[in-house]
């Protein structure tokens, strides 16, 4: 039964692979380039540099020619979600064109039949997000040692997330498939639900999977280094956090003791006075891979369920 489900997906995993190959071919060329630089420019030293002010020019500079390395793997983030439908569709082409009874009735057993196809699936999906984790992982250090990993392009294509959307994915195009039986309505669906799952993660969820930390400083003074964190608010605020009315809507953003903005009041913070603060409320870089594990329990799990529950249904509801 292996190899029967194998020679069924065979054609969707190679589409797979190719996706995967696709995406090595540019991005391994242009990470060896950009780690060429950056050893050469001595960026690392410049990067850890007590006066990082003295490398703005040199860092913007490296950060603004790698830039497209950035907008490719923001995108590369859907490859995950593509290979698991892909993956899903040899299943829910069996129930929806009824060849599931070929096999029923031969010597394999709906059990069998069942655990075989949505198991090699599950590995398959894996593998391909596993894949997609380690070239983003090696062709993005440098930018990551800068940036560090708690940007939106970084976190979803590095740590342990991208296989939790796949299981997702997998798991809504399957639960679904079983119940409606019709392979394309289904898969376009659970794409759908994959955007909308993961957009509502993005923006909302994920800076609220653990309380956030709230640090609070003279608006003139030196505050914390905000430069590789999560921050999901920032403004101008009394001693106690709370926001000033009259500045709100103009947050500044602060690097290494720096304020940075276009508005004249950020750009000279001595006037705003003595007793006016800046606060920020930001998830820390340090919280990378709690983060992470957090987010893969709560969406692997549903995917992971949602696979159990095609599996009962189909083993117990399909005839």
């Amino acid at each position: 039964m292996i190899w029967v489900g194998w020679r069924q997906q065979r054609v969707e995993t190679l589409i797979a692979a190719a996706m995967l190959a696709v995406l090595a071919g540019v991005a391994i060329p242009v990470g060896v380039h950009m780690a060429s630089v950056y050893s050469h420019e001595g960026l690392a030293a410049c990067a850890g540099s007590a006066n990082p002010a003295a490398c703005a020019n040199s860092l913007g500079s490296f950060q603004l020619r790698f830039n497209g390395l950035n907008v490719l793997f923001t995108w590369s983030t859907i490859v995950p979600a593509l290979a698991a439908l892909l993956l899903a569709a040899p299943f829910l082409a069996d129930l929806d064109n009824g060849t599931y009874r070929l096999y029923w009735t031969q010597s394999i057993t709906r059990r069998r039949w069942i655990v075989t196809k949505l198991t090699l699936s599950v590995v398959a999906s894996v593998a391909v997000a596993g894949c997609l984790i380690a070239l983003a992982t090696w062709a993005r250090a440098p930018l990551d040692h800068l940036n560090g990993r708690m940007s939106t392009n970084a976190y979803d294509t590095e740590g342990i997330v991208p296989v939790a959307y796949a299981l997702f994915v997998l798991g809504v195009a399957v639960a679904i498939g079983a119940l409606w039986r019709r392979t394309v309505p289904a898969l376009l669906v659970a794409f759908a639900v994959y955007v909308v799952g993961r957009a509502f993660m993005d923006s909302w969820l994920r800076q609220r999977l653990l309380s956030p930390v709230k640090t609070t400083w003279l608006a003139n003074g030196s505050g914390p280094n905000l430069n590789q964190t999560l921050v999901i608010n920032q403004f101008i605020s009394d001693k106690h956090g709370h926001e000033l009315a009259g500045f709100a809507g103009g947050p500044c953003i602060r690097s290494s003791g720096v304020l940075f903005s276009h508005t004249s009041i950020c750009a000279q913070p001595h006037a705003l006075g003595t007793h006016v603060y800046m606060t920020a409320v930001y998830q820390p870089a340090s919280r990378f891979w709690e983060l992470q594990g957090v987010e893969f329990g709560i969406v692997a799990g549903i995917g992971m369920l949602l696979v159990l529950a095609a599996a009962w249904w189909t083993h117990r509801r399909i005839a």
